[in-house]
């Protein structure tokens, strides 16, 4: 792969010799956004702790995160952006482990070359720091490496919160309509520049819109993960979205995907075969009345490994999804082995102001021994049951003025008879004002 890649950059280089090129700006567009929230949030845990703080577990801290984006068009073809970042809790740079914050961390976001009609008309590429998200997330979205809670992060924002999103990728666009193919290459992680410890990840997705009601994707997609392991883990993710609006104000879809190849639980342990799978199907209904009521449902299955000892690992992997059921389980939950029933409404009282409902039904897909909270790093035991918990969240939106918006966002998280020792409910409040500049 790195070989091949290495030739296709340097044959556009060499393609690119034989062509003037000038850096002179025909536009540049200066904007960005700034969010600033107010998040209080209790019991993530799930379970009483043997200290006072541990008890409670509470959490109340004021973030801001600042964006700024410049995109410049050199000339009809080509095209640049970039964007800077801050994400930061408030009062931290006076807090004692000021050494190791990244409070004033201004970090690069995005960083991308688009070229249009590369070589011949059909083809756009874009080579850089990107966000890309293909269907409804479930597979390619978020390029951060969120299951991860060891992992040093970018910022002290909880990672759920956090608005980075971008990939280190390549990216092919071939615009036949109305069939659109892209083929990427992203970096997932480098690690130590000189040890074969990297993850990568390569694919297509094609988009075909069959007629104005229905479109169909088609994806495949092979990650190669040898972070930490020694030994190279590689496997493959195939799937199909169908989207279908089959009458007016109704949107529906259903999607599959299967996941095949190498699974390797530590670095001495001889490879399994990775067999998984996810189904995921939504419907979404908006009726011609007063105050645009809309009412949704949605059912999600990720398949889980229920014996560590065969020779089949069926757990999902959430490869970069960029999905979340509910703010809290979002939060909690690692996106794999469990099955969600999604109850969802919205409507607007007023032109300016949004109020949403969103309730969801958890289920554990295999039973397994134990359950690891990703917010926290902690353990939690289950018993021989599979009923997650339920989640309900809550929320209003205020448009101030076309640029202002403020919200208020209420959930609460119940966990279930699954959990052995995790019989505290959670809860998160969250006020917001997000300015767009």
């Amino acid at each position: 792969m790195n070989k091949r890649l290495i030739l296709t950059l340097t044959l556009a280089f060499v393609v690119g010799l034989f062509f003037n090129a000038y850096a002179e700006v025909q536009n540049v567009k200066v904007g960005g956004d700034i969010l600033m929230q107010g998040v209080s949030r209790d019991d993530f845990r799930l379970k009483a702790g043997s200290t006072a703080n541990e008890r409670d577990y509470r959490e109340s801290f004021i973030s801001s995160q600042v964006r700024v984006k410049v995109d410049a068009d050199l000339t009809d073809n080509v095209s640049t952006t970039m964007r800077l970042i801050n994400e930061r809790l408030w009062g931290e740079q006076n807090s004692v482990n000021t050494a190791t914050n990244n409070t004033n961390n201004i970090d690069i976001d995005l960083a991308y070359i688009t070229l249009k009609e590369f070589l011949y008309s059909p083809l756009t590429l874009t080579l850089g720091r990107q966000e890309i998200f293909f269907g409804k997330g479930l597979i390619i979205a978020d390029g951060t490496n969120y299951y991860d809670f060891s992992t040093t992060k970018a910022s002290n924002v909880p990672n759920d919160l956090s608005l980075r999103k971008a990939f280190d990728a390549i990216r092919a666009t071939l615009n036949y309509d109305p069939l659109m193919v892209d083929l990427i290459y992203a970096k997932a992680e480098e690690n130590t520049r000189n040890v074969s410890d990297d993850v990568d990840v390569a694919g297509l997705n094609a988009h075909y819109v069959i007629d104005n009601k229905t479109s169909v994707d088609g994806y495949f997609y092979a990650k190669n993960d040898k972070n930490g392991l020694g030994k190279k883990e590689k496997f493959y993710t195939i799937g199909a979205l169908l989207a279908v609006n089959p009458i007016e104000k109704l949107m529906t879809s259903l999607e599959f995907a299967y996941q095949f190849g190498a699974f390797r639980s530590t670095a001495t342990d001889a490879a399994t075969r990775r067999r998984a799978f996810a189904i995921q199907a939504m419907a979404d209904y908006m009726f011609k009345t007063k105050l645009d009521p809309m009412v949704g449902v949605a059912y999600t299955y990720l398949s889980g490994d229920q014996s560590a000892t065969d020779n089949t690992h069926a757990e999902w992997d959430p490869m970069f999804e960029g999905q979340a059921p509910n703010d809290l389980t979002n939060a909690i939950f690692a996106g794999t082995n469990v099955a969600v029933f999604n109850v969802y409404g919205k409507l607007k009282p007023k032109d300016d102001l949004a109020l949403k409902a969103n309730l969801g039904l958890y289920y554990l897909t295999s039973k397994r021994a134990s359950f690891t909270n990703i917010y926290t790093g902690q353990t939690l035991m289950f018993n021989d049951d599979k009923e997650a918990g339920q989640e309900l969240d809550l929320s209003a939106t205020y448009d101030y003025t076309e640029d202002v918006q403020m919200a208020l966002n209420w959930g609460w998280f119940k966990p279930g008879k699954a959990f052995q020792d995790a019989n505290n409910d959670a809860t998160q409040l969250i006020g917001s004002m997000k300015v767009a500049f």
